[in-house]
This record gives structure tokens, sequence and C-alpha cells, in this order.
């Protein structure tokens, strides 16, 4: 009897996910948010430096940042019923147009502070809605299994548009051609994302015919009490309740630093603050390389341990930053360790900016690991119907736990120092951090995930 031979059997490969930048509806949402987050970014740099020309000291730095968060705090409430009623694909047209209108407003009024100001707050409030359409889009458009790759991808674009608008664009042109032809770009930017919104196709969970009704008055009446009902919603979910904290922390630490790196470039560096975003070039490096490993990190550690390890990175780069200085003498005393010349500089920069640069792209791939976890995990376990208002509660959350920072880091900063705003952060970043670990270990979240959200309140 013949021995019956072995076969091997082979285990076809897993197939490829296809890119998502082949998508077409995610390629052309892409596209509309980096290049009008461009303009924005650029516009924003233009106003801080323009606000500093008309004024002085970080006080007034911060009325210009609040004038952006705070109807961002206001209108949220509003905006998440727009989004989860309307069409999605209309209003990133529509908001891209208004803020096409009011980059030529801020055209009109770049030598006014008060006329800076009341523009910026129609400004936040018209990228507030485009922000938050635009984050409820992402689900819509690409698969489950993509949305890790998609939101890194999306956080990406976010901050390519940080480098294109406030370390390129903006300032190449203002020293150039001046603050006018910013805008002038800007909105013409802002036109391009209208078409790139225009031919996106009709979005999955959206309303697809064009005719769908505004919200009623007395639905826009009732947004506070849906707000305060989505916040208890998601709060019933430890998982979705850990990454808004998580996300709102990211949000609040970007606004806190546009505040004190003009102070720290002033009182540390002792250089122009124009000058910031050419020091701090490398946190953009390097969270777009955050970005890209992201997907592999999350796979091995998991979505919250990720942020746990972003969270304590950031820590430790916001104490390192605030040691600059100590650091930089102990550096000198060095020999084998001291790579400069005896006037303390090395390729013309001084042994501070080379520190500060150095410090930065940690800062910038810690970032990464914070935010595009967080909103993957929200984008997981919230409904298409009440998507709209989980992301306008993650944007007020947000803002507003970031108001009393902004406003305290700012006069803080004059007074004592920024050195001493730097080690309150890296405490707060620290403590959120180790709650997240207690959290993780009591709830064991990757052992027994509790039910996703459901249910409108």
């Amino acid at each position: 009897m013949a021995t019956p031979r072995l076969q091997l059997i082979r285990t076809p490969p897993a197939p490829k996910l296809r890119p998502v930048l082949m998508n077409r509806s995610f390629l052309l949402l892409w596209l509309a948010q980096l290049i009008s987050q461009s303009a924005q970014n650029a516009i924003l740099f233009t106003l801080l430096v323009l606000v500093t020309d008309l004024t002085d000291g970080s006080t007034f730095t911060s009325v210009l940042v609040l004038s952006f968060v705070i109807p961002s705090v206001v209108f949220g409430v509003f905006s998440g019923v727009l989004v989860d009623m309307w069409s999605k694909r209309l209003l990133l047209i529509y908001t891209n147009v208004a803020r096409m209108l009011l980059a030529v407003c801020f055209l009109l009024s770049r030598d006014h502070f008060v006329g800076l100001i009341a523009i910026s707050i129609f400004f936040a409030t018209s990228s507030q809605l485009f922000g938050t359409t635009d984050a409820v889009t992402v689900p819509s458009v690409v698969p489950k299994d993509q949305l890790m790759s998609a939101n890194s991808v999306f956080s990406m674009a976010v901050t390519g548009s940080q480098l294109i608008g406030m370390i390129f664009l903006a300032p190449i042109l203002l020293p150039t051609i001046g603050a006018m032809w910013i805008f002038v770009v800007a909105a013409i930017m802002f036109a391009i994302s209208v078409v790139c919104a225009y031919l996106m196709p009709p979005i999955a969970d959206d309303d697809a015919a064009p005719d769908r009704s505004w919200p009623t008055f007395r639905e826009l009446r009732n947004a506070a009490g849906d707000y305060m009902g989505t916040l208890r919603t998601i709060g019933k979910d430890p998982v979705s309740s850990l990454a808004l904290i998580h996300y709102a922390t990211g949000s609040s630490l970007v606004l806190l630093f546009a505040v004190l790196v003009p102070r720290y470039m002033q009182a540390v560096l002792e250089i122009s603050p124009d000058k910031a975003v050419t020091i701090f070039a490398p946190v953009g490096v390097g969270a777009i390389l955050g970005l890209r490993a992201l997907p592999y990190i999350a796979a091995r550690l998991g979505k919250n341990r990720t942020v746990i390890a972003g969270l304590v990175g950031l820590s430790l780069c916001v104490i390192a930053l605030g040691l600059i200085e100590p650091f930089a003498s102990w550096l000198k005393t060095t020999e084998n360790l001291n790579p400069f010349s005896d006037d303390g500089r090395a390729g013309g920069l001084s042994i501070l900016v080379l520190l500060t640069m150095a410090f930065a792209g940690p800062v910038g791939f810690a970032y990464a690991m914070v935010n595009a976890p967080a909103q993957t995990v929200l984008h997981e376990r919230a409904p298409a119907e009440m998507r709209g208002r989980v992301f306008a509660a993650q944007v007020v959350l947000a803002n507003a736990v970031g108001i009393l920072p902004l406003v305290v880091a700012g006069s803080v900063a004059d007074i004592f120092g920024v050195t001493p705003v730097l080690f309150m952060i890296a405490l707060a970043l620290g403590t959120i951090a180790g709650v997240s670990v207690y959290l993780e270990t009591k709830w064991s979240v990757g052992e027994r995930p509790a039910p996703p959200l459901s249910g409108l309140p």
C-alpha cells in the first residue's frame, strides 16, 4: 500500500490594504484639509505677527488666540447638530467659501487690532464647523480597517499644513511682499478647497440629496441639551471618555504652545519671535515621522497604551525645554561633549537654539502618538447618526479646557517667565498619563472592551 504523500498547505498571503489616498473621496477630502488648513495657519501666523507689531506682551497674543477658541466653544454646541442633520459635502463647500471671504476682510483690517479680533471670531466659527465636518466625514469615506491609517494620513495633513502655512508660506511672503498678499494667497487656497469639496462624490451616511432642509430653530435651541446628552452618553463608555480626554489634552497643548513660543523665543533664546517657525520646524518633521510609524506602534501597543507613551514622551520633552539654560551651561563646562566654539556657537547657531531644535523633534514624534489614536477610538465607537455631536463635543471640551490655561499661561509667562509654565504643563501631562495607566489597568480595556456608544441623547 503506497504511503500517502503529505501535501503542504500554503496559506495565501493576506491581501494588502488599498492605500487610503487611492480612495477618491478621501483624497479630495484630504486635499481640502491640507490646502485650507495651510491657508488658515498662514493667516494665524500673520495675525500673531501683526498683533505683536500693533501691541506688546503675551497678554495680547492670548487675546488673539482666545478669539479663535471662544467661538469654537460657543458655536461648537450647535455645530454638532448641524453636521449630523445636513449635507457634509455642502458644509465643506460653504465653510471654505466663508473663510475665503473673511480672508479678504482680514486684508482690509490688517492695521487695526480690534478689527482683526472681530474678524477672527467669525473666521474661527467657520473653521470650527469645517473641522468638525472634516473629522466626521473620515469614517464615512474609508472602511473601518483603514481608520487608523486614514487618521494618520489625515493628521499628516494637519501637521503638513502647519509646516506649509507657518514655516514656508507666511515666513517667506510676509517679509517679501507683505501681509496683504498673504491674505490674497489664502483666499485663493480656500477657493481651491471649495473645488475639492465640490468634486467629492456623495458621502456614505450623509445626505446625498442637496435639498435637505437646515435644522429648525427648535432643534438649534435644543442643541445645548443635546450637547450635554452627548457628554452623558460618552460618559457611559469609559473607552470613549478616556479618548475624549486624550484628544482634549493634545488640542489644548497646541494652543498653549501658540501662546508660549513667542515668549520663549524672546526670554530664553533671546531672538526675534518671527524666527520661531524655523527653530521649531523639527516639531513638524518629528510629527510626520511619528504619524508614519503610528499604525505599526498602535498595532503593537494598542491605541490607549500608544497615547500613554506619547503623553510621557511629551512630558519629558517639555521638561527638557524648560531646562535648556542649565543644560546649556553644563554643556559649556565640558570639553569632550561640547561641540561649540569659544563664542558658544556652532554653524552660526547658539547652543540654546540647537538644543531647542534637538528637543523639538521628539516633541513632534510624541505628539503624533496622542491625537490620532484618540480620534480613531471615537471614530470606531460613535454611531454614524451622532458622530457630528460626538466630535463637536470633543472640540468644545478641548477648547473649553484650554481657555483658563491660555489666560493664565500668557500672564504667568509675562510675570514669572516661561520656564515655570512649561513645568506646570509637564506636570499636567504626567498626571494625565498616570491616570490613564491606572484606568487602563482597572478597566482592562484590551481584554474586555466596553460596548460602543449607542443611542442618541
